[in-house]
């Protein structure tokens, strides 16, 4: 489903990505008020042609900020592809993920490790220069204040945004789809590293948030901020009690049947069924491994 805008200064850019089943899936974010131009997630490597194609299409010849959520492919693989391109534009990064922008090579690495052939249509990620990335709790770009606010447990260096009445979650809040008379809303969880506890603090310290709008890097957006932030945080504790329930499953049946009973009992999966059909086939995937990283919390069966 296709969103239209959420605001006259904030585009959402859907990122193309050759993979069945990935479309609408990535989103970079675009504020732009005629005197500064903001820009969230460049996305990964393969899509940067795509979106420099947006950005001219808007009339956006000059970029003053880049903000990073945080540094995976799919967030900011394209960032070194990006900035020859706008030389003017500063990075905003947790500086815990700074040095992997910088260096990406062990970031590339490991996600080839545990993607797969989805690091691959993200593309190879190009080094930043270091002298262009930094950190502010609070950013002031002329009449424009920018908060950065920590948000671990997707990545122990995420970071959301809050401008201009917007909220800019990364992964903080999870996966998002949007349909005609509702939502799809899934824990974001990577494979090769989860930190529960933290994501869980984090959807509370959003939840105490002001915004009028919750943008998604995955993907779209929604004006029921509350409603949405508290669906996450009772998702979490659902997965959390549900992998508990499983915890003594050997691998593989552990997933089958975490998944399972959460397809039944999960009210921000319910819409499950009405996503498209290749999109239901990603989400397959994502779910069993999302479902994976809740075992080293679920203890003891």
């Amino acid at each position: 489903m296709n969103q239209p805008p959420p605001s006259p200064r904030l585009r959402m850019v859907d990122l193309p990505l050759p993979m069945t089943g990935f479309r609408h899936f990535v989103t970079s974010w675009l504020y732009s008020d005629g005197k500064a131009s903001v820009l969230v997630d460049p996305g990964p490597a393969s899509s940067i042609p795509a979106l420099v194609r947006t950005l001219e299409d808007c009339g956006v010849e000059h970029l003053d900020l880049v903000l990073v959520t945080h540094v995976h492919l799919d967030h900011s693989g394209g960032l070194g592809q990006l900035l020859p391109r706008y030389p003017d534009a500063k990075v905003i990064c947790h500086p815990r993920g700074a040095p992997h922008l910088v260096d990406p090579a062990r970031l590339w690495a490991v996600s080839l490790r545990n993607l797969g052939e989805i690091a691959v249509m993200y593309g190879k990620p190009d080094p930043a220069p270091s002298d262009r990335i930094g950190f502010e709790n609070t950013i002031r770009l002329g009449a424009l204040t920018i908060e950065s606010i920590e948000t671990p447990g997707h990545a122990p260096h995420q970071v959301a945004f809050r401008m201009d009445g917007a909220l800019f979650t990364g992964e903080a809040a999870g996966i998002f789809f949007p349909l005609a008379d509702g939502f799809y809303l899934r824990v974001g969880c990577p494979p090769g590293g989860f930190d529960y506890p933290a994501y869980r603090r984090s959807v509370e310290r959003l939840r105490t948030v002001d915004a009028s709008v919750l943008c998604f890097s995955h993907y779209g957006y929604t004006t029921d901020v509350r409603q949405v932030l508290d669906l996450a945080a009772g998702q979490l504790d659902l997965w959390m009690s549900t992998a508990r329930k499983y915890a003594g499953e050997k691998e593989g049946g552990f997933e089958e049947k975490v998944v399972g009973e959460l397809l039944g009992k999960d009210p921000a999966l319910a819409r499950f069924g009405d996503l498209p059909e290749d999109v239901k086939a990603r989400e397959r995937w994502h779910l069993r491994h999302s479902v994976a990283g809740f075992r080293p919390y679920a203890g003891p069966a």
